[in-house]
This record gives structure tokens, sequence and C-alpha cells, in this order.
């Protein structure tokens, strides 16, 4: 509902006092706290300014990938640090949203690529620490959920030489797994299973685990989906590298 109200007010620079009116009342009566309060009311502008920030850093991350595919680093540098700036904001709004602490996952890892390795390895416990809280908050969470199974993917490719000298200079790093990778991308599928993205890491992974069968598989399923965005057709053209390579 709220998703709704924010899509109306999108569209309409000055949006009819009578139809947000009834917008409102419509959430408040779905949310079932009655009688209206303070409190109700704070809640949902608490709630509906989160959702607007995530909104905001979620395009600046889509510009962020436009950018680097445009071949202009520059401003893929800086629409990512804008895409992280507005995921902190998001988060330091209503620190009890899964999606905010999601979001903030997400463009840490997208930051960590665009840094140096001591950033990279400070980022990589950024990634998975507000990833892992996410989940806490909502095990359903399919942006965490595929946050941590890249992250996994990521971690477990390391080179074993520059795992090790990482570690030494800039501290211990936590274990992975490809089979965790797989198993928290099968866990995002169950979750959203019309997400494109999440069918084509599952075919990364799978791919990298030398299962060609279900690589072929999660890619069909990939490609049967709409790209809903920048992220969706990156992550597409990398599984279909990825699996041809096998």
């Amino acid at each position: 509902m709220i998703v709704a109200m924010m899509k109306y007010w999108a569209k309409n620079a000055k949006p009819d006092h009578a139809d947000s009116e009834k917008t409102l009342q419509a959430l408040l009566a779905s949310e079932g706290r009655q009688p209206v309060d303070d409190e109700v009311l704070r809640g949902i502008a608490r709630e509906y300014n989160t959702e607007i920030l995530c909104l905001i850093a979620k395009q600046y991350a889509d510009l962020a990938t436009k950018s680097r595919d445009a071949g202009d680093s520059a401003r893929e540098k800086y629409y990512t640090d804008c895409a992280l700036g507005y995921a902190v904001k998001a988060c330091d709004s209503n620190p009890s949203s899964p999606l905010a602490h999601a979001l903030l996952s997400y463009c840490y890892a997208r930051s960590a690529k665009l840094e140096g390795p001591a950033q990279k390895i400070r980022y990589a416990r950024f990634v998975k620490s507000e990833a892992e809280k996410a989940i806490a908050l909502d095990p359903r969470q399919d942006i965490a959920l595929h946050v941590l199974g890249t992250w996994h993917y990521t971690v477990s490719r390391i080179n074993p030489l520059l795992k090790e000298v990482a570690q030494v200079l800039y501290g211990s790093i936590p274990k992975a797994s490809l089979e965790s990778s797989a198993g928290y991308f099968q866990r995002a599928v169950s979750s959203k299973p019309d997400r494109l993205m999440h069918q084509a890491a599952l075919a990364m992974t799978y791919a990298a685990m030398n299962q060609q069968d279900k690589a072929k598989q999660a890619l069909a399923k990939a490609e049967s989906l709409k790209p809903k965005d920048a992220t969706d057709r990156m992550l597409l053209n990398e599984a279909r590298r990825a699996v041809s390579v096998k």
C-alpha cells in the first residue's frame, strides 16, 4: 500500500487531496491500527520515508550500472557513492526495515568493486553483516539472500594466495563456499521465483560448481523472464558467458 502511495505521488506533482486521503485511510485500515494516534502516524511516516530512500538508492545503483556499461568510470563512481549514501540514510530512518538493510548490503557490495584491497575487505564485512541483519528481520528478504549468495560466490573464488595475504594485512575473512552460495540463491528463487537476477546468479554458481545440467536449467529459466532493470540485464549476460564457457 505504501508503494502504491509513492507511485501515485511520483506521477502527480500536486496530488488531489481527496485521493491522498483515501489512500492514507486505506493504509491505516490495512495496518489494523485503531485508533489512529501519534505513534501510528509516525510509524507510517517513517516507513514511507524509508521506502522512498530505498527507491532512490536503487535508482542510483541502476545509473551506476548504465555508466559502467557506457565506459564512464567517473560517473559510475559518483552514482555508486550516491547509492550507498541513500542506503545509509534509509537504514538510519528505520533500523528495523529489512529492505533498508538488504539494500545497504547491496550498495556496499557494489561500492567494494570500485575500491582498493583494504577497503574491499572492510566493505566485505559490511556486506555480510547487513545482509544477515535483513534476513534476521525477514528470512525471505530476497535481496539480502541474493547478496549473501553473491558474497559466498565471490569470496570462495578468491585466489588462495591472495586470500592469505589479505588475511595477514587486513584481518580474517569468514569462510565461504559455492555450496552456501547456491543455497542462498535457491532461497532467493524460492522467495521471488519471478526475479531474473536470482535465476541468473544461480546459473553462474552451478556453472562454477561444474553442475552443467543445473546451470543450463537455471539459465533457461532466467532467459524466460523479462529483465526489470540494468542489474537483471547485466547478470543475464554474465550467466550466459559463465554457462557457455563450461
